[in-house]
């Protein structure tokens, strides 16, 4: 460098001042362009650098949108396939059923190649075995399935058939054999006209009618017998008054919806309500109770189109021994307003999902209500979260290992070990609980404590699962307190199903007072269900004697009107042991005929002699 710097100092000795001056200036320019170069270099470095953050903050950005579509993706995934499951699985949370659906419910595409014959058979024919292998009937089931209806004896004779047969004088009776049949007989609509006399009293000749008792609507041609039919096709068959109509109009009977609308609508109010707030009034005097909720739509309530209603749902304990009682209450929303006003005098127990509402009313009345959870709630997550895993290809030893499938089967021990406890006393079923079910539900507890929710290998239905057992445990495990306290609220959602069947084929109501209907009907429907007692002659048993009374200041006639009642189940057997006069044939008996007494040959005395012996 010193050499460089030498030359050039020896080489400018040579030059002028003039020239120096013009490299100096020349020089002067370079630095000035590459000063320029240099700032104009600077700006783009920070353009870059500009850029280049705002390319990080847009990756970042991007990156997140990435990881919120994909857990928008699989949720949707996850959704999709559990719809198909409950679309076209079997509806079972059982351990075995989860993981043959998964192998089994699958969408087929119109391209797939159909399966052999070869491929069906085997199939085919371990559903037959397994069908043989079911066993026979047991023993008395037939008489105890018609011990119910009741009979009559026909005994079927044609002699001339066994003359032909076997010849005249040549036959003899030796007993009868009894062959098994239902009989059938459909609905009968005909016109009933009922005259009233008119009757002239005293020498005025004034005209005094006598009134007509027990009518139901003024001016109506409605009946309690056509009345019960109608309330029972719609609320307990679930059949829609649009094809009632169909249905009265191919059996000669021009009735409207609108008219079969009315009728119910009053008779609900007039008559039907009455009895709704005597079941009320004595739920309300039990100690233990479940509840349940489920959506409805109203069409006129007020609101936007398609607002949701909702209809909840009261019971009974189903381990009270007693008369089970089912109340139906229908309110326009899901807040807690209508448990405040519902449970505002209750003290005792509800067995309930983990609504949060329930909570609230329990921490409102800390003092007065205690709420319980419910093990099938807590069941059904973790079902849900094992049929959203793929096990096609898994064994049974890696399907035994999933988190879900110990879970699934701890609880299912849970269950085998308090089922049997049902048919206990309370205080019973109370202390076999502690020795039987309280060791299992710490081993449950314990377990999914043990379980790392950061592991990713656990997928979010499971984390979410295990968050609600450890927020649910206090509420769950209230039912190893009290023998009265079921450990589950499954009997109030098989008390919701009958509606939600109906929900599904009528769609919704018009108006409030439709849902209010509905309300009253439904419970006087299942709780008559639910005390087996048959429910078309409990309806037409309210419409035939409830009218005599509605003049009545003193209410204590309603206790007759019960479904329990003895004055009601003496009508239900009275009236289920009615048989209608034409049912027998010309050929056919409803007495046992005499048998004959023919003349026989000689050859058949001895064996006729020891048959009559034996008859005798």
């Amino acid at each position: 460098m010193h050499a460089n710097l030498s030359r050039d100092i020896q080489c400018y000795r040579d030059k002028s001042s003039r020239e120096l001056l013009e490299i100096l200036a020349g020089a002067l320019d370079e630095l000035k362009e590459f000063d320029a170069i240099m700032i104009e270099n600077s700006h783009a470095n920070v353009a870059m650098a500009k850029d280049y953050m705002a390319l990080v903050d847009k990756c970042s950005i991007l990156e997140e949108e990435i990881k919120v579509l994909k857990t928008a993706l699989d949720k949707s995934i996850q959704d999709s396939k559990l719809k198909t499951l409950a679309t076209f699985g079997r509806s079972t949370e059982k351990l075995s059923d989860i993981v043959d659906s998964s192998k089994a419910v699958e969408i087929i595409d119109e391209d797939t190649v159909e399966q052999s014959v070869a491929d069906v058979i085997p199939i085919e024919r371990a559903a037959w075995k397994s069908r043989q292998n079911r066993g026979k009937k047991s023993p008395g089931k037939r008489e105890k399935d018609l011990a119910k209806l009741p009979s009559i004896n026909v005994y079927e004779l044609d002699i001339n058939e066994l003359n032909r047969l076997y010849g005249e004088n040549n036959w003899r009776i030796t007993y009868w054999r009894a062959h098994r049949s239902v009989e059938c007989i459909p609905t009968t609509i005909y016109e009933k006209i009922s005259y009233v006399p008119v009757v002239s009293v005293g020498l005025e000749h004034v005209l005094y009618s006598i009134p007509r008792e027990n009518v139901l609507i003024g001016n109506s041609i409605v009946s309690a017998s056509l009345a019960a039919l109608i309330l029972y096709h719609k609320f307990f068959l679930a059949l829609p008054i649009y094809r009632q109509e169909t249905y009265f109009k191919n059996m000669g009977l021009i009735l409207s919806r609108q008219t079969m609308n009315n009728w119910v609508n009053r008779l609900a109010m007039d008559i039907f309500s009455l009895i709704y707030d005597r079941m009320t009034h004595l739920l309300m005097q039990v100690e233990y109770h479940q509840c349940d909720e489920t959506y409805f739509r109203v069409n006129k309530d007020g609101r936007e189109a398609g607002t949701k209603s909702f209809m909840w749902v009261h019971i009974t304990s189903e381990l009270l021994k007693g008369h089970p009682i089912i109340v139906y209450c229908f309110e326009l929303t899901r807040g807690t307003d209508h448990l405040r006003k519902f449970y505002e005098d209750f003290k005792g127990y509800i067995t309930c999902d983990a609504y949060i509402s329930y909570h609230v009313l329990g921490k409102e009345n800390a003092d007065a209500i205690i709420i319980c959870g419910c093990m099938m709630h807590l069941r059904r997550r973790f079902a849900k979260s094992l049929s959203l895993i793929d096990t096609k290809g898994l064994d049974y030893d890696t399907i035994e290992t999933l988190p879900e499938t110990k879970v699934l089967k701890m609880i299912g021990k849970i269950y085998d070990e308090d089922e049997p406890l049902k048919t206990l006393s309370a205080e019973k079923r109370k202390e076999m609980r502690e020795q039987r079910v309280s060791p299992l539900i710490n081993e449950l507890f314990e377990y999914l404590d043990s379980l790392d929710i950061a592991d990713p290998l656990i997928s979010d239905r499971m984390r979410d699962a295990i968050h609600y057992a450890q927020n649910q445990k206090k509420y769950i495990c209230r039912f190893l307190d009290d023998g009265n306290i079921p450990i589950d609220d499954g009997a109030t959602e098989r008390a919701i199903r009958p509606f939600a069947i109906g929900r599904n084929n009528w769609i919704a109501c018009d108006s409030i007072a439709g849902a209010e209907t509905a309300a009253i009907m439904y419970t006087i429907m299942e709780t008559a269900k639910a005390n087996k007692v048959n429910v078309y002659y409990y309806l037409r048993y309210l419409l035939e004697h409830v009218p005599k009374h509605l003049e009545d200041k003193n209410l204590d006639f309603l206790d007759d009107m019960l479904p329990w009642s003895d004055k009601y189940l003496s009508y239900e057997k009275t009236q289920s042991m009615v048989i209608p006069n034409p049912v027998l044939k010309e050929n056919e008996y409803d007495t046992k005929p005499k048998t004959p007494r023919k003349r026989y040959g000689s050859e058949h005395l001895k064996s006729l002699a020891i048959q009559d012996a034996a008859t005798a």
